[in-house]
């Protein structure tokens, strides 16, 4: 019986376009559309259902090719979008192309992870006997005394409370539409407005044009095209997700794989781009690529025109350098931890040069860069920094920030469906990209890598192609970082990237310390407000984590456990905004109920005090901030802490619980102090990423700027837009840079911790 492979479904695919396209030329009317459309799916289902059930594909050949499962991934995304958004024309027909391929691998996987684990399930038990529902509850509630269930408590309350109550409020706003109109109207707004989905894709304005300035230079002017919110949010996520994946793994393969002089350099300054200065690092990317910048002078030099990038393609390019370090961390983990004889067998093999890699390294280290992945692509849809700093108003993220920070103050409907949107986005993409990395396995015998990385020393020529692409690619993403201190330190200019040493002055810096001027007078305050919430934020984040990795590691309870761990992760697939967005219409709501019966009461000072709409005339932004701070950070805690708790064995504690020991004095004198490295790393770290989170700090201390932390601060004085402004916030920038070097310099060399994004 012969068998099909993906390439025949792609044939079948190019045939199903080709007859779409030829009814399309028959000027069929919509009712007539949709029925062919839904013919043709249906015939690919069909076709879909009879491989798999009849055996004629296998769907091995998918799982366990790396290039076939990416491009099964690849195509479901896309059917997804184009479907959604309702592209037509090419766009459409290419839908049919990848139809039959993509059912047809949902189909074998559902049948490898679903219908034959069940039927080999139901095998075991009937040869094993049914197992005594008193057995089932013996082995689930195994070690649940009151310490266990007051653990499971605690943590569902503050989860369920403080992530799932305001995402859930997201939702119930979201469906409030006009008289008359079904529940989903916001997102048929969403999906088909021309404000949020441009159709006409064709003679539209080019991305880019030459003109004629006054002086008479020529300049291209690089833009992007506006396609609608949520199309310019998607692709250019996409876009800086799949660049900043590429020059990630590139950096991250020759930095682990060769040894050159100046390799230690090029590591440290491979990582500088994540040291986060808000605002003002995309606006020294905004001069690199600006008129004065150096990528005009050469141009000049070489072509005769300068450039300048704005709008989209501005907000893109400042992502990419800033993001592409949290795709280079998790990958040159994954490499280095890549067992040396797993590719030296491959070698023996006959597979040499790129074969090697794309069939046995990438592979093996995908883990790890589909985690900077995902993190890159939830970064890009959340960034409010790049949209501000280069006035694009047309993606996603900035539409809601300045819904949240109007003069109304109110967020509408609409804005809450659209808020759903990028939280469906944004987990969408970390569930499609986790899943394609559980398709297959990547444990190995051996982590020698580690500790005998597998590398080779570089020729003259080798040093040469280092020197001229590598060294000039990291010094290049490094510049927004290099130019924030310059510019505190009145060395670069304001309007072009240029030097000038003899301005050095540490005026701007002293003062931003000491509120030494009317600009920087309120910096102390908002400096203090930071690491007061950050403090406070990560402290319990820790003590939650504790609680909730030592359930989660230690329980039997199947169910409870798995949800736990869902919970404590998922909080990183959620971006700032819609945490933001969910706590104002929770806290409001709130608010409004308790007022209602707490009227003469001590308690109604509290419900005003949480109530966003009150403003700087009663609301106390820093519940909401320090909250939201613990529900956001609590990930990378959770998982440093997990990472310890895996590593005492059970025994240890089942020890001290026989010599008669209590749970509690079992973790705090037995279990902690053997794993205090993890929790004072996982601690610092998630203290740098509450000290310079953006989303949530100029959202929500937008309602009382008092009381908001030094971001909000940032963006303020950047909109001044003075040029003493740019300083003030250049010198705010390198605090920034100081606090998250100090943290990085502990967690690394004290700690000897790995100092990378946690995995998916």
């Amino acid at each position: 019986m012969r068998t099909y492979s993906p390439r025949d479904l792609i044939i079948v695919g190019l045939m199903l376009m080709l007859l779409e396209y030829m009814f399309m030329q028959l000027n069929l009317g919509a009712l007539q559309k949709s029925t062919l459309d839904l013919l043709l799916f249906l015939g690919a289902l069909w076709l879909a259902a009879m491989l798999i059930v009849e055996e004629r594909f296998d769907p091995y050949r998918i799982i366990y090719s790396f290039s076939w499962s990416f491009i099964v991934v690849v195509s479901i995304t896309y059917i997804f979008l184009a479907l959604a958004l309702q592209l037509s024309g090419v766009a459409r027909s290419i839908v049919y192309l990848l139809l039959p391929l993509a059912l047809t691998a949902l189909a074998g996987l559902v049948k490898v992870k679903a219908v034959e684990p069940l039927i080999q399930g139901r095998s075991i038990k009937s040869s094993l006997g049914r197992i005594p529902i008193s057995r089932r509850l013996q082995l689930s509630l195994y070690r649940l005394d009151r310490v266990m269930i007051a653990f499971i408590a605690i943590s569902l309350a503050i989860l369920v409370a403080f992530l799932i109550t305001p995402v859930l409020s997201i939702f119930q706003y979201s469906i409030l539409t006009p008289s008359g109109e079904p529940w989903y109207h916001n997102f048929k707004v969403i999906f088909s407005d021309n404000l949020y989905v441009r159709k006409i894709f064709i003679g539209e304005p080019k991305p880019w044009e030459f003109i004629r300035r006054p002086d008479g230079t020529l300049e291209l002017v690089v833009t992007g095209v506006n396609y609608g919110v949520l199309v310019n949010s998607i692709t250019n996520a996409v876009i800086v997700t799949v660049v900043a994946t590429a020059l990630g793994v590139l950096v991250a393969f020759a930095l682990a794989r060769y040894d050159f002089y100046g390799k230690t350099f090029l590591r440290v300054l491979a990582v500088v781009p994540l040291f986060v200065t808000p605002f003002i690092n995309s606006y020294i990317v905004k001069l690199i690529f600006g008129t004065g910048g150096p990528i005009s002078i050469i141009t000049e030099a070489l072509f005769g025109f300068k450039v300048r990038i704005e709008s989209l393609a501005g907000v893109a390019l400042a992502q990419i350098m800033a993001f592409y370090p949290i795709v280079y961390l998790n990958a040159y983990s994954s490499f280095i931890s890549i067992d040396p004889s797993m590719e030296e067998q491959a070698e023996n093999l006959g597979s040499k040069s790129w074969r090697l890699f794309f069939t046995i390294t990438l592979p093996l280290a995908l883990p790890g860069i589909a985690a900077g992945s995902i993190l890159v692509l939830i970064f890009s849809l959340e960034d409010l920094g790049a949209p501000i700093v280069f006035n694009e108003h047309n993606l996603m993220s900035y539409k809601i920030y300045s819904s949240l920070i109007g003069e109304a103050g109110v967020v509408t409907p609409e804005i809450a469906a659209l808020g759903v949107v990028l939280i469906a986005l944004s987990v969408l993409g970390f569930l499609v990209i986790r899943s394609y990395v559980s398709m297959r396995a990547y444990a190995m015998v051996s982590r020698g890598g580690r500790w005998h990385p597998r590398t080779r020393k570089l020729s003259v020529v080798g040093h040469v192609l280092i020197y001229l692409l590598l060294l000039p690619l990291i010094v290049f993403t490094a510049l927004p970082q290099i130019g924030v201190i310059l510019m505190a330190f009145n060395v670069m200019a304001l309007d072009r990237f240029s030097i000038n040493p003899a301005g050095f002055t540490t005026k701007y810096v002293v003062e931003a310390f000491t509120g030494g001027s009317p600009l920087a007078a309120d910096i102390p305050m908002h400096v203090r407000n930071t690491l007061t919430y950050a403090i406070t934020a990560v402290l319990i984040a820790t003590v939650l984590s504790i609680i909730i990795a030592y359930v989660v590691s230690r329980a039997r309870i199947k169910y409870v456990v798995e949800l736990l761990d869902v919970l404590a992760t998922i909080p990183i697939a959620i971006p700032g905004l819609v945490i933001a967005i969910g706590y104002y219409y929770y806290l409001s709501t709130l608010s409004s109920w308790g007022l209602e019966w707490s009227r003469g009461t001590p308690l109604e000072g509290l419900f005003i005090a949480i109530n966003p709409i009150y403003g700087e005339l009663g609301f106390q932004a820093w519940i909401a901030l320090i909250t939201a701070f613990v529900v956001r950070r609590l990930p990378y805690t959770a998982r440093s802490v997990f990472a310890g708790f895996q590593q005492v064995h059970e025994n240890l504690e089942e020890a001290a619980l026989n010599l008669g020991a209590s749970r509690l004095k079992t973790i705090s004198t037995v279990i902690l102090p053997l794993i205090v490295t993890n929790i004072v790393s996982g601690t610092l770290i998630g203290f740098i990423y509450t000290s310079t989170e953006v989303s949530t700090s100029v959202t929500l201390g937008a309602f009382n700027k008092q009381q908001a932390p030094v971001t909000y601060y940032m963006m303020y004085i950047y909109k001044a837009g003075t040029t003493e402004a740019y300083r003030y916030a250049a010198a705010v920038g390198l605090l920034l840079i100081a606090i998250q070097l100090i943290v990085v310099i502990v967690v690394t060399l004290v700690l000897k911790q790995r100092y990378a994004f946690i995995g998916i």
